[in-house]
């Protein structure tokens, strides 16, 4: 067994039974934590709700209301007419995962200047260097998705190629893609199992210090099930 295949072993299938969970593990206990020291509006200082908490949580300046928002703006001119965006609910439960498991590290996402035209979904800056994980949902399989078209796919697919070849074999970066033809979001026990792998790849990439470049693809299946390959870009 060689350097990779002993850090990245075969996963264990999880299957899709129980997946009458409500909420997601990670976001139950920040709630609760929440609680004890809540963030307060830029604008009035009044205690958020984490509610609307969580809806800012990637704005630096959060707000307790339109009004107060809206208010703080017309005073400093400050309007921000560009902000990005996340392109999914499943891309901003990703990401405020990322943020919570690894505070110490800088993590960005929907990243355009990277590899242009094409964006990244994440990026975590690390001592080893940028890690990159992208996640592909249905859009990005052959079976052809409701209101898809087939030449849209395979846009995805080639993009997807195209992503990989790039980071891994021409800029020796290492990269985790989380694939899924299921929607995540409507099913939060597989999301939080799916994310716990997200964790394990990332933890035995910084703990092995793994330099040979490498792409680990996390599946998860249309019944539920956890896969992971795993494909490294070794010097001809």
């Amino acid at each position: 067994m060689n350097f990779i295949d002993s850090i990245f072993e075969p996963l264990p299938l999880k299957g899709a039974d129980s997946l009458n969970i409500k909420q997601f593990n990670f976001l139950t206990d920040l709630e609760r934590k929440y609680d004890y020291k809540p963030a307060t509006c830029y604008y009035c200082g009044k205690p958020l709700p984490f509610k609307r908490f969580y809806q800012q949580l990637e704005h630096p300046k959060k707000f307790c209301s339109k009004k107060c928002k809206n208010s703080y703006s017309l005073e400093t001119y400050n309007i921000e007419e560009h902000k990005k965006k996340f392109s999914s609910r499943t891309e901003k439960i990703i990401y405020t995962y990322l943020t919570l498991q690894y505070p110490e590290l800088y993590i960005t996402y929907n990243i355009k200047d990277i590899f242009p035209p094409y964006e990244i979904d994440f990026c975590l800056e690390t001592k080893f260097g940028p890690l990159y994980i992208e996640y592909n949902g249905s859009l990005h399989y052959t079976r052809k998705p409701k209101n898809s078209s087939k030449k849209n796919i395979q846009k995805h697919q080639l993009n997807d190629m195209i992503k990989k070849i790039e980071l891994c074999k021409n800029r020796k970066h290492n990269l985790i893609r989380l694939w899924s033809e299921i929607g995540l979001y409507s099913n939060p026990k597989l999301f939080n199992d799916a994310l716990e792998e997200i964790k394990e790849t990332i933890d035995l990439i910084l703990k092995n210090n793994l330099t040979i470049p490498t792409c680990i693809d996390i599946i998860v299946d249309k019944y539920g099930g956890l896969h992971r390959l795993v494909e490294y870009y070794r010097e001809q």
